[in-house]
């Protein structure tokens, strides 16, 4: 008689089971906490994020003028700012005052303890990425459709649920490292934006966002060095949740950015831009280009930029 291998049926709930059993393994104050605890309303918020800047708001926008949000915008920022700087200030003098060996084994978060002040700065920069859905929102109301880039977008719809599964799953207080160099490149890069919210007058004196650029670039590097050089060698101990979305997502965003450097600071692209203000703003008032011989721009009669 043959013989029958015996075959279990494929069971999807105890999947789910086990994905559930993982996700209550952090510390079991901190997964008690708001939009830590429920596994619905974080993925929910990022999808109604999606859903609010790709349909709901360009349809609401669609027969509108622009806002203006200058004002807005510039609190905004400046709320983003401090609450950044004062979250990571706590978190730094909160270390001065551990042992570093037991932020990286299984800290204990404990009430009135240092560990659960530094904890709930954690928690608090994890909030902030839900109140940071408003810079999508704000391109939408001002109608600054082609700043909303598939690196904007991904950036703000990852890192919440990133947050949520390193709150689940985490005991270790190795992530306050990470936490502290992306918090620090957070508040130059709010400065910046609440800077350039100002004006014209203000924004002249921006001529270092490529260097903004170059230091996100920098923190996926250290983020990435971290995790998988300094940690294990200093025999830390985290989550492997932890571990594999520090190296994935920094390596995706290291791309990306790259990406956006490459495209946004080469010597093509500042030439592709100044052709494209040229032949737009030199016109006059008879549609006739004033300085301008078939695509070549020239300045005192000697011609400066080449444009197809």
């Amino acid at each position: 008689m043959a013989n029958f291998v015996e075959r279990k049926p494929f069971n999807i709930m105890g999947m789910f089971d086990g994905l559930e059993d993982y996700l209550n393994t952090g510390d079991p104050v901190v997964r008690e906490w708001f939009l830590v605890k429920s596994n619905f309303w974080p993925i929910f918020l990022c999808s109604m994020y999606l859903l609010t800047i790709m349909v709901i708001g360009p349809s609401f926008m669609r027969d509108r003028k622009p806002f203006e949000l200058r004002n807005t915008m510039i609190v905004y920022n400046l709320f983003l700012v401090a609450t950044y700087f004062t979250c990571v200030s706590i978190v730094i003098y909160g270390m001065t005052k551990t042992d570093p060996m037991d932020l990286c084994k299984n800290t204990v978060v404990r009430p009135n303890h240092v560990t659960y002040v530094m904890a709930s700065c954690g928690w608090v920069i994890y909030m902030l990425k839900y109140i940071e859905f408003l810079d999508t929102i704000f391109f939408v109301l001002r109608k600054k459709d082609k700043l909303i880039t598939n690196l904007h977008v991904i950036h703000h719809a990852l890192l919440p649920l990133c947050g949520w599964i390193f709150f689940r799953t985490e005991r270790s207080g190795f992530q306050a490292f990470p936490i502290i160099i992306n918090s620090i490149i957070h508040i130059v890069m709010y400065s910046y934006y609440g800077l350039a919210a100002m004006g014209p007058n203000v924004r002249k004196y921006l001529w270092w966002k490529r260097y903004l650029t170059i230091a996100q670039m920098v923190q996926f590097v250290l983020i990435i060095f971290f995790v998988s050089v300094v940690m294990p060698l200093a025999g830390c101990s985290a989550a492997k949740t932890s571990v594999y979305i520090n190296i994935v997502v920094a390596a995706l965003f290291f791309v990306m950015f790259y990406n956006f450097y490459r495209t946004s600071f080469t010597p093509q692209k500042k030439q592709a831009d100044v052709c494209e203000k040229s032949n737009g703003a030199a016109k006059t008032e008879n549609g006739h280009q004033n300085g301008y011989t078939n695509g070549d721009a020239i300045t005192n009669g000697q011609s400066k930029v080449k444009c197809n």
